[in-house]
């Protein structure tokens, strides 16, 4: 797997040929940062794609839905065989999540921290 790499903006960079790209274990995980940004309904050739984060974080009792979008999103993704030891939590309307990714590429885990303040803030 292979997939453009990002600055330190969240912006696609460009202009170094091939050293643009990231491969195998970190295209799965930046591949799923970038899934994880994608909001509900907001993309019109994909509007059943991301995560309803407003609703989620905004309504009583949605985490247990959040962390079924999460983990969807995750498993979904390219590359991606399994999530383990998966927990999370809400402050407020702060959501947090960390987990461990086992991909085709490796035979290391990959860990993941989720914060919701990075997806609803656009960092």
């Amino acid at each position: 797997m292979r997939i453009r790499n990002l600055d330190s903006s969240g912006d696609w960079t460009f202009g170094q040929s091939l050293s643009n790209y990231v491969q195998n274990e970190k295209a799965v995980e930046l591949d799923i940062k970038m899934r994880l940004k994608e909001w509900y309904g907001d993309c019109f050739f994909a509007l059943r794609n991301g995560i309803p984060w407003q609703m989620r974080l905004g309504g009583l009792n949605q985490k247990e839905l959040l962390d079924r979008d999460i983990l969807n999103t995750i498993l979904n993704t390219e590359g991606v065989l399994n999530v383990f030891d998966f927990t999370s939590s809400t402050d407020g309307r702060r959501y947090r999540a960390q987990c461990n990714v086992y991909t085709r590429y490796s035979n290391e885990l990959l860990f993941l921290n989720i914060d919701s303040e990075d997806y609803l803030n656009g960092r």
